[in-house]
């Protein structure tokens, strides 16, 4: 089949749609990408035999109206693009990633035409909204948001999204009487690999006292400040190293690093830029233990990071916070803590630090959590939607 994924993120550095765009490639689909162009990146080239098409646009944070304008400009000029692509290289489908959600109404003409539209969920939009603007449920915004939640997936073919906990939510909120195909944001094992941890090690001048990594985005949701005040509580009997690798909102990563610099931590934290894919194992591999900083909000209560799920696949024990979607997949396989409360969470650090026994057994059972989600059975759904697709076309 030919098909167009379109995404308002980076290609190919959007995990997510990068591993869904290699199994359709790997399945023998022609694929395009068009997508947001970051610094340096070309207008237009070939990623391993993916034509990829950038927008000229990069998403910036703000407040209610760069999002507006962001959001709106992405479509109109991606709007374009596609059915210029869509004159050269008839699609069959296009697959449209949120957020945002109306974003899928780029491809109207194409279905006029027969064009099969999946709309893929990553987030809630209606509670990325209001998490973002930090709004109550009965916001005007948030109303609009559920309107236009509604009319995308109403409008799309198929509905694809990212855990079942959104499923449920999503299920219940649109009254949908077809079925939403869940598809995990869980790494491929079989590229994860874990280097040479001990010459890393000793490139971070880190010691043989416990150590925290944390390899991903940086900005308020992550809530790496809980994480830090947590480990200085613990300073005086625990000797914690702190490792913080990622990329995200400068001003947040400034107040994180002001935060370091005058909490009284027995080791000094070091901060990495982005690590590539590739090295995010080895990296979280240096962890004695694997911390989900959370704060708590609507977005959040429905997220599952794909963190998690790495942390599994490099079997460290976890201190996960109690929010609906990772206390739904987890349970008691983890140990738990209040978001927002460092002193919750230093006592779940101490509890795996303190129990190599337990520690153990939640590795066990997290891995058993990642084997019943691997993204080879993901794949497998993702693939079984499209050849559904391509069955009811002949």
């Amino acid at each position: 089949m030919r098909i167009c994924h379109l995404v308002y993120a980076y290609f190919p550095a959007d995990p997510r749609v990068r591993r869904e765009v290699d199994a359709l490639i790997a399945a023998g689909h022609e694929v395009n990408v068009i997508c947001l162009r970051g610094d340096a990146e070309a207008v237009t080239e070939s990623v391993e035999g993916i034509r990829v098409t950038r927008v000229p646009l990069q998403a910036r944070r703000g407040g209610r109206v760069r999002y507006a304008f962001q959001y709106v400009l992405f479509f109109l000029l991606s709007s374009i693009l596609l059915l210029g692509l869509h004159r050269r290289r008839r699609f069959q489908v296009v697959h449209v990633h949120s957020l945002p959600d109306f974003q899928v109404f780029c491809t109207w003409l194409l279905k006029l035409r027969h064009v099969r539209v999946i709309l893929d969920l990553h987030e809630a939009f209606p509670e990325i909204v209001a998490a973002r603007f930090h709004l109550e449920s009965g916001s005007p915004l948030i109303r609009l948001a559920m309107v236009v939640e509604r009319l995308s997936i109403q409008f799309a073919d198929r509905v694809i999204t990212v855990n079942d906990t959104i499923k449920d939510l999503l299920t219940e909120r649109c009254r949908m009487t077809s079925e939403i195909v869940v598809v995990m944001n869980t790494p491929d094992n079989r590229v994860l690999r874990i280097g040479d941890v001990a010459a890393l090690r000793a490139r971070l001048r880190l010691n043989s006292d416990p150590a925290i990594v944390y390899v991903g985005g940086i900005n308020p949701e992550r809530d790496l400040g809980t994480l830090l005040r947590a480990v200085s509580m613990l300073h005086e009997h625990l000797r914690i190293q702190v490792v913080i690798a990622g990329y995200g909102d400068p001003e947040y990563i400034r107040s994180i690093r002001d935060l370091a610099a005058i909490l009284p931590l027995a080791n000094k934290v070091v901060f990495l830029p982005r690590i590539p894919p590739e090295e995010v194992l080895t990296h979280l591999a240096l962890s004695s233990l694997g911390v989900v900083s959370y704060e708590e909000n609507p977005l959040t209560q429905v997220a599952i990071p794909t963190k998690v799920f790495e942390y599994a696949a490099a079997r460290r024990p976890m201190a996960i916070p109690r929010l609906r979607a990772l206390m739904a997949l987890f349970g008691d396989q983890a140990e738990a803590y209040d978001p927002g409360d460092a002193t919750s969470l230093a006592s779940a650090i101490e509890r795996i630090l303190g129990n190599p026994i337990r520690a153990a057994e939640v590795v066990e059972k997290a891995s058993s959590i990642l084997k019943k989600h691997s993204w080879q059975l993901m794949q497998a759904r993702l693939l079984s939607l499209y050849s559904g697709l391509e069955e009811a076309a002949s």
